[in-house]
């Protein structure tokens, strides 16, 4: 909410003592209802043109956070001390599966190219429509299948000294190349060392 003196300069000048009380802060399940309110909320370029009762007196919102998707958000005494491995556990997946090219999981989908053909000049990799088929043209950081084995063949054979990690060839499914029975401390692991070192070679 919007203190009555925010925006008034005169009341700031002259240095006006406030004594107010302050007011409570809502519970996250408090916050988690308020915003369950807003399902209809339209994202993006369209954003400004929306009106909602209480807008500008009572909240600011113009999106809702996506954090609200975590299950525990809502219990947190501090709403951003946040779960870190679950975080890198989802950016290793959105990094890794985008790479591997996993239908269904990747990042590199249609509404993604679609968003290029709005926000960027690369019309290279823009969707192509041919007659009823849409085309999403190869982009240069997908795998094809024998990168892909050679990726996967490498994380076999990885060996780490002692107490640095645990065996990392235990989580690779050659045959149905993908990872699985990964840990927390796995993804730790790829987000902090093995994608850096792929990335400086």
């Amino acid at each position: 909410m919007d203190h009555k003196s925010r925006k008034n300069r005169k009341d700031v000048f002259v240095s006006r003592v406030e004594r107010d009380v302050v007011s409570p802060l809502p519970s996250g399940e408090e916050l988690y209802d308020l915003k369950s309110e807003y399902n209809d909320i339209v994202f993006g370029f369209q954003f400004s043109k929306q009106k909602f009762l209480g807008f500008g007196l009572t909240y600011n919102w113009v999106k809702r956070s996506i954090f609200w998707e975590l299950s525990y958000l809502k219990t947190n005494i501090l709403r951003h001390n946040l779960d870190l491995m679950h975080i890198e556990k989802n950016v290793f997946e959105n990094i890794f599966n985008t790479f591997i090219d996993m239908k269904g999981k990747t990042k590199d989908n249609i509404k993604a190219r679609m968003n290029i053909y709005v926000f960027c000049q690369s019309k290279n990799i823009e969707l192509v429509y041919d007659g009823s088929w849409v085309i999403k043209p190869k982009v240069n950081f997908a795998l094809d299948k024998n990168a892909q084995l050679f990726v996967y063949q490498w994380l076999k054979s990885l060996h780490f000294s002692d107490g640095h990690a645990l065996d990392m060839s235990r989580l690779v499914n050659l045959e149905g190349y993908k990872l699985y029975r990964m840990k927390s401390y796995d993804y730790h692991m790829f987000m902090q060392t093995l994608i850096p070192l792929d990335y400086q070679n």
